[in-house]
Formats: C-alpha cells, sequence, structure tokens
C-alpha cells in the first residue's frame, strides 16, 4: 500500500472524510495490481475487509474508469437515544412536587396534612422549596414528646437528618437509599421536586413484575394444555432456525406457540371443540405483541388495556385447563 492510499484510509478512519470518489483502476494501481485478475479482486476484498471499508458500486460492476466510491462500513445504531442507565426521573412521585410544611407553622397543621394523606411524614421548607429545613414524622413528634418538648411549632419536631438525591441519580443507587431511609428527599436544580418512599418503589416493581408473571403463567398453562399433545419432530418443524436445539415444549418461543397449533392436524390433535380457533390464535398474537412490549422495559409499563388483556388470557387458559385436562 503506497502513502497516498494510507492518507485515504486515515482520513476516512477518523472521520476527516465521509468517502472517496476512485476508479477501480487507481484502486487496484494503489494496491500495486494492474488488473481485475480473480487473485486481484480477493486481494482487495481482504485490503476493504481489513480497514473496514467498502465501496459503492462493486469495482466489477462498472467500467474500469468509471467512479465509485470508497467509505467505511456502515456502524449499527440503536434505534433510539434512550439512556443505557434508568434514572430516578423514572418514577412519578420524583417530579410531583410533595405537599410541605413551613417551620414555623402550627404542628396541628402538619399533623392534620399527614393524617388526612396518610403520609408518615412531610419536608419541612423554610420559605420555598430551595430552603429544606428537614422533614417531620409521627417518629420525630414521638421523640421529641418523650424528650419533653411541649411545643406547638414544627420547628420544633424537625429531624436534619434527611436523604437528598438529585433526578439524575441513578435508580438502582435510588432503591439502595430508599430502602436505608425509608425515603428520599428529590432535587431538580437545587429545588425540592418529589419525595420517593418504600411505596412508590414497591408501587414501581409491582406494575413493572406483575406483566412478566401473568406472561409466565400463560406460557406455563399453553405448555401444559399441549403437554403429549405433539410429536417432538412436529414442534422442531415449527422452527426457524434448523440449527437451534429443540427437546421439548419449553424450548419454543411464543410465536412457535401459535405457529404450532395454526396447523389444522395439529389444532384437531389438542381436541378442544369448546372455543373458536381463529379467534383463539388471534387472542394469543396480542399477547405475543404484548410480550414484545413488555421485553423493553419502559418505566410507564404497559397500557391498562394491555394488562387487562393479559389477565383475562391468564384466566381463561386456567379455566380450559381444568375443563379439557
Amino acid at each position: 500500500m503506497n502513502e497516498h492510499l494510507k492518507s485515504i484510509i486515515d482520513d476516512l478512519a477518523d472521520g476527516t472524510k465521509k468517502e472517496v470518489e476512485i476508479t477501480p483502476r487507481d484502486l487496484f494501481n494503489e494496491l500495486g495490481f494492474e488488473r481485475r485478475t480473480s487473485n486481484n479482486c480477493k486481494a482487495v476484498k481482504k485490503f476493504l475487509e481489513e480497514n473496514l471499508l467498502e465501496i459503492e458500486p462493486d469495482y466489477n460492476d462498472v467500467w474500469i474508469d468509471n467512479i465509485i466510491i470508497l467509505k467505511p462500513k456502515k456502524k449499527a445504531t440503536r434505534k433510539t437515544c434512550k439512556e443505557p442507565v434508568k434514572k430516578l426521573k423514572i418514577l412519578r412521585a420524583a417530579t410531583q412536587k410533595p405537599q410541605t410544611i413551613n417551620n414555623d407553622s402550627l404542628l396541628n397543621e402538619a399533623t392534620t396534612k399527614m393524617m388526612l394523606n396518610k403520609y408518615s411524614q412531610l419536608p419541612v421548607i423554610n420559605g420555598n422549596l430551595r430552603n429544606i429545613c428537614g422533614y417531620i414524622s409521627w417518629e420525630t413528634i414521638g421523640e421529641a414528646r418523650v424528650e419533653g418538648v411541649a411545643s406547638d411549632i414544627v420547628k420544633d419536631y424537625i429531624s436534619t437528618n434527611v436523604k437528598k438525591l438529585t433526578l439524575e441519580t441513578p435508580f438502582l443507587q435510588a432503591i439502595k437509599d430508599v430502602y436505608e431511609n425509608e425515603f428520599v428527599l428529590v432535587l431538580n436544580n437545587n429545588e425540592l421536586c418529589g419525595i420517593v418512599t418504600m411505596a412508590d418503589i414497591s408501587l414501581q416493581f409491582l406494575s413493572s413484575t406483575e406483566p412478566f408473571l401473568l406472561l409466565e403463567q400463560i406460557e406455563n398453562q399453553l405448555r401444559q394444555i399441549f403437554d403429549k399433545k405433539f410429536l417432538l419432530e412436529e414442534i422442531k418443524k415449527v422452527s426457524n432456525d434448523p440449527t437451534r436445539e429443540i427437546e421439548s415444549l419449553n424450548d419454543l418461543t411464543f410465536g412457535e406457540y401459535i405457529r404450532l397449533i395454526e396447523d389444522p392436524k395439529n389444532w384437531e390433535k389438542l381436541n378442544i371443540k369448546s372455543i373458536d380457533k381463529k379467534l383463539f390464535i388471534r387472542s394469543l398474537d396480542n399477547v405475543r405483541t404484548i410480550r414484545n412490549d413488555i421485553m423493553h422495559f419502559e418505566p410507564a409499563g404497559i397500557t391498562e388495556e394491555q394488562m387487562i388483556n393479559l389477565k383475562q388470557m391468564a384466566e381463561y387458559l386456567n379455566h380450559l385447563c381444568k375443563m379439557h385436562l
């Protein structure tokens, strides 16, 4: 490879140039070849692969002095630019301004707010959401009373031992902090913007895990319905990948369960006369679509309608298992 070609490769590699126009003749000459013989073409192909380059159109598809484009091979990119690490801001509670109480307010106002809203604690501020004094809770009130405090002002019942996080705190770290402190205050640009409690974390995990549990139940129910109904060679036929090892029903994907019973002969083997095949398969395909959505974790979770569909299918399959097995 001569210096000119090396300079071209360097420019393409560091992004100085996105592409370079060249002719097949020049490309081959730069590499020390005069003709497009079979062996020379193999050498050029190897050169392109080693340098992660591609040409368009192929040098064999045009006249030797026509222009072809030399450029870096296209790299795979993400479809969306989502943050790789989930942050605390994915929680609704982290971005909902909480009820607060001023440090010079009456204690009765604080306790009334907590009782009406079933709060265990209230953030205490001094005039605005940037001036956080701490928090007041049933525990801090009780401890102060035990120590003989008889004041009716909030500031005399404050605990300053409060954990503060930002919206950009990694979610997994936030879970640990909430577990250790029972709650955390969330700040955005040094201003209180939310409060996250153990209840919020529990609710988040319930909404995230319930669909997974329902899917697992549905798949187990399908396997129970299909159990000992088909030959091993029959279930292997529904796979589009002949190299994949399939030794039981558990090795099939959800889509393959559907393909299995779409076959009229296989459907007959189920011997379920009480259901409409088309409607049943359409409902399973809907579950398959929901399953694909679930596998891409989103803070908001699946829709209410999708959750209802999963619950209905799980209940129906449970009924089917009891009636026909």
